[in-house]
């Protein structure tokens, strides 16, 4: 009773109505239970029905013998009146016919009727009207032969059909009673039937009204205005506050949804942070660059300078030292720049090695100027704690003037970008300014990418061999080396398209054709050997072994014939699978020759790694000989390195005569230059090689 007392209505029906939930469920109960007592009715009301109809059938039946009673009755009484008249004896024995035929309808129509259930007992003269009614006929023809039947019979005679009559009129009449009634029965039931379903289809009708208004109004809008809130944090709108909604269910999502906004939000003011150094990120510098630059450029404004400076060789600090100590090392060198370039500035690491730099530029201070500064202060050392480290600096800039303004942060470090890549093809260790031709050059280079996979379909490529010849007497070498001919920008250097090719992908493909179409190439010329450039990709690729023995076994060329050339660029002491390329290669048979030796040293660092065959010194060392001592002192002790390991020197790119002298005095293995011959087309190999013994005597 307690419970009873104790429990509010308002307070549950809120509950319920408070839940998204408890509504859903609710309001699919009520139409469930709707269409349940819609079905209940109708199939009550058929029941019911079926019944009165059933009753209507049976209480016609009952009119329809009732009135055939009534027709037999009348005709049993015709037929009396004719018999007991006087005539001739053909006309009695005809009414004799229709008295016995309207008798045996009477008993038909009487038996049908009491099986029916019609109650004769119960109206006057009932239980005996149309008993014995055989007798009754016996005494119609008794009073019939007697032509002169006493009054008495007679009267008897016409009581006894009277009542017949009588009962049979009652009867009908009894009978069409209750075939009114089971039809006033069947309307009333059928307009009932008719009442309660419109109402149960009404009352129907109101509930799914009710519900689709709740949900139109009242659910589809907080679902919306929730799903609007969803799409914001997922497009990274932050800047609002999450709506407190009716419903228990979105409530607890609203306050999730909250909790995840302020997260984020604290997140995103992290987010302009690097992690590793505490330096602002690319982010933070793009959005306050482009503020400053809207504030600080235009005319009567001083001009500013956006750079980007890549750390030269950064990788090989992380892999000696860990990337613990290169973070640090990040870390210290946007400190120093940060110091260097002063109040103003702003120092932001966009990458792994990478840092973005804005600087206003002072009266008479010029862009060049601030780089070249940046870069000498990186060159001093940097205390790591247990080792120094000694680092260099690719910088590239790109300056705003003072009265340009149309300045975009973007835009700017695209063009920085630009400038990087200039600055490390120059030998990195300087700063580079954006210049027209570098975006010039950028665009030549994407079209090289687009078009270079035309070049295999449409023969556009050719490979030319340049003669290396031996000092000692040895048979002959050719290097193979790609050309390409555009058909809109002529010819094209292996130095702009070989980048190109590896950049697009395309470099195992094109370094593929080289073997195929060189070593079909050699086939013609067998006292010959044959140097052939790799690409680090194709140390890298998955099966190069077996596809270069394959080519030789395809084309018969004995591996011992080839030499396959590397550059220090492949950095083989930290990889591991070029290593073991190589040396499956040199197990082979292939002699494997070092590339550009002493541009770098990472040279030196190869040669600890691995043994090469043959050392190919870069013509840096060799245009200075006969003019400088110092030149011939670093080329003398390059040559001397190279044979103290057993190993061919080549010298390359000697284009003057006075330059043989000192490079065999040096005591290198081979010669190969303009001096000699420039790269010629493979048809012409075998006819250059017929003159040998004359360059031969060149040569000595």
């Amino acid at each position: 009773m307690s419970r009873i007392a104790g429990f509010n209505l308002g307070k549950a029906i809120r509950a319920t109505l408070g839940s998204l939930e408890k509504r859903v469920i609710g309001a699919l109960m009520l139409i469930v239970l709707c269409t349940v007592s819609l079905q209940f009715i109708s199939q009550d009301r058929a029941f019911k029905l079926h019944s009165e109809s059933q009753a209507l059938s049976d209480a016609a039946g009952d009119v329809e013998h009732a009135d055939q009673l009534v027709r037999a009755v009348s005709q049993f009484r015709l037929a009396t009146r004719l018999y007991l008249s006087p005539g001739d004896s053909r006309d009695a024995v005809r009414a004799g016919d229709e008295l016995t035929d309207a008798a045996m309808q009477i008993g038909t129509q009487v038996t049908a009727l009491r099986l029916s259930g019609v109650d004769f007992y119960d109206l006057p003269g009932g239980d005996v009207a149309f008993e014995d009614m055989d007798r009754h006929i016996v005494r119609i023809i008794e009073a019939g032969r007697g032509a002169t039947a006493p009054f008495a019979v007679r009267d008897l005679v016409e009581s006894r059909n009277a009542q017949m009559a009588k009962l049979a009129g009652e009867i009908h009449t009894q009978a069409a009673a209750a075939r009114d009634e089971a039809t006033m029965k069947i309307s009333r039931s059928t307009r009932n039937w008719e009442m309660l379903v419109t109402v149960a289809g009404l009352v129907t009708v109101a509930v799914v009204s009710v519900i689709l208004l709740d949900l139109m109004r009242n659910i589809m809008p907080a679902l919306r205005r929730m799903h609007a809130a969803l799409r914001r944090l997922a497009d990274g709108d932050l800047d609002f506050e999450i709506e407190k909604f009716e419903l228990r269910e979105l409530q607890a999502l609203s306050g999730s949804l909250e909790t995840f906004r302020r997260n984020a939000l604290a997140v995103k003011n992290l987010a302009f942070t690097d992690p590793s150094t505490g330096m602002p990120n690319r982010r933070a510098f793009v959005e306050q660059v482009a503020s400053r630059l809207a504030r600080e450029v235009g005319p009567g404004a001083q001009g500013c300078v956006v750079m980007l400076a890549d750390v030269d060789r950064f990788k090989h600090v992380n892999d000696d030292y860990g990337h613990a100590a290169g973070d640090k090392l990040v870390k210290l060198i946007g400190e120093r720049m940060v110091d260097e370039l002063g109040e103003g500035a702003m120092v932001a690491r966009v990458g792994g090695d990478e840092f973005a730099i804005f600087a206003p530029l002072a009266e008479g201070r010029s862009a060049a100027a601030l780089g070249s500064k940046l870069v000498s202060a990186v060159r001093a050392p940097f205390d790591l704690g247990n080792f120094t480290v000694v680092v260099t600096v690719s910088i590239g800039l790109a300056k705003c003037a003072c009265d340009q303004v149309d300045c975009d942060v973007n835009v700017l470090l695209n063009r920085a970008d630009l400038a990087v890549y200039a600055a490390k093809r120059n030998g990195r260790n300087c700063a580079t300014c954006f210049t027209s031709e570098l975006e010039e050059e950028r665009e030549l280079d994407r079209a090289l990418e687009r078009d270079l996979a035309w070049a295999f379909a449409e023969g556009q490529l050719r490979m030319v061999y340049q003669p290396i010849h031996p000092v000692a007497n040895a048979d002959g070498e050719v290097e193979a080396l790609v050309r390409w001919r555009h058909p809109r920008l002529g010819d094209i250097s292996p130095a702009r398209f070989i980048p190109a090719a590896e950049r697009s992908g395309l470099m195992v493909e094109l370094g593929g054709w080289i073997i195929e179409r060189a070593l079909a190439d050699l086939t013609r010329w067998p006292a010959l050997s044959m140097s052939i450039n790799l690409s680090p990709l194709q140390l890298q690729q998955d099966g190069f072994v077996g596809f270069l023995m394959d080519c030789c076994r395809k084309n018969g060329i004995d591996p011992h014939r080839l030499t396959l050339e590397v550059t220090e660029s492949l950095s083989i002491e930290r990889n591991t699978r070029a290593l073991l390329t190589l040396e499956l290669l040199r197990n082979s048979g292939f002699r494997i020759a070092l590339d550009d030796f002493g541009t770098g040293y990472s040279s030196l660092c190869m040669m600890k790694s691995f043994r090469f065959d043959r050392l190919k010194l870069d013509r840096s060392l060799i245009s200075d000989l006969g003019k400088d001592p110092t030149s011939q002192a670093v080329f003398d002790a390059a040559v001397t390195m190279a044979l103290s390991i057993g190993a061919e020197v080549v010298a390359e790119g000697i284009s003057e005569e006075n330059l043989v002298e000192p490079i065999r005095s040096a005591g290198c293995t081979h010669l190969q230059g303009f001096l000699y011959s420039r790269p010629i087309e493979a048809d012409s190999v075998e006819e250059y090689y017929l003159g040998k013994a004359a360059l031969k005597s060149k040569v000595a």
